[in-house]
């Protein structure tokens, strides 16, 4: 079936507020649904992997367990990106000084590819953002410049041993000064694939066009989590409707 970009910002914000998400929290993960998949990052099947685990569990934030001047570890505790992404990406913002950047690992950590909307926006603010993680037996490397709509996704053989639930940040005024600052944790291996900013605003204007696809039985299960928030119809409830 497919619906509009409205009915499912909708849809999800109140199926996050469902899963106990807070004001703000379940507008974010919204927003971070909705960009994967209308970018082409399959954002709905890395969302029903994420529901899986977000149905059982309570929502959870990241602790920060250390930090120094310019670097940073989160533990994610084992929740999702969609719950701590913004606190990842806001936390490595303050840490960027003239003449600096900044890097971030946040650990134990799942669905990590959400992140990607949450740079997109904070690039806007003039911030230069380099993420890189462990997906399956390759890196993920991301990158966007200070002031770019969109950012560049890439592919890697992996050189080094990545935690499977941890990502890297990096975060300054340009990429130039990121990749200067922190040459030694900056390198991969044989490149394998590029998906280009072009493809992503190619993928954007079809969902537009045409509407954006999900399947039936995650909508209803959308619909689920909506009922959790939905107050019961009484006498009372009719009675201060008005």
């Amino acid at each position: 079936m497919k619906v509009s970009k409205n009915e499912l910002m909708a849809s999800l914000r109140k199926a996050f507020e469902g899963l106990g998400f807070q004001p703000g929290d379940y507008s974010d993960a919204a927003d971070m649904v909705i960009w994967l998949e209308t970018h082409g990052f399959d954002g709905f099947d890395r969302l029903q992997a994420a529901l899986n685990y977000l149905n059982t569990t309570a929502p959870i934030h990241a602790d920060l367990i250390q930090e120094d001047a310019h670097d940073s570890v989160l533990d994610g505790k084992g929740t999702s990106i969609l719950l701590c992404g913004a606190e990842a990406v806001d936390l490595i913002r303050s840490q960027v000084v003239p003449g600096f950047s900044a890097g971030l690992e946040l650990v134990n950590c799942y669905n990590r590819s959400f992140i990607l909307q949450r740079l997109v926006k904070a690039a806007q603010r003039n911030y230069a953002f380099i993420a890189y993680w462990r997906q399956l037996d390759y890196c993920v490397k991301v990158s966007i410049e200070a002031g770019a709509e969109l950012p560049e996704y890439q592919t890697f053989t992996i050189t080094e041993t990545l935690d499977p639930q941890s990502l890297r940040l990096f975060c300054g005024a340009d990429l130039a000064l990121i990749e200067e600052q922190y040459a030694a944790q900056l390198q991969f291996g044989t490149l394998l694939e590029t998906f280009t900013g072009e493809e992503m605003m190619d993928s954007y204007r079809d969902s537009l066009e045409q509407g954006i696809e999900i399947d039936e039985a995650l909508w209803h299960t959308l619909d689920d989590l909506v009922a959790r928030i939905l107050v019961e119809s009484t006498d009372s409830s009719r009675a201060g409707a008005g």
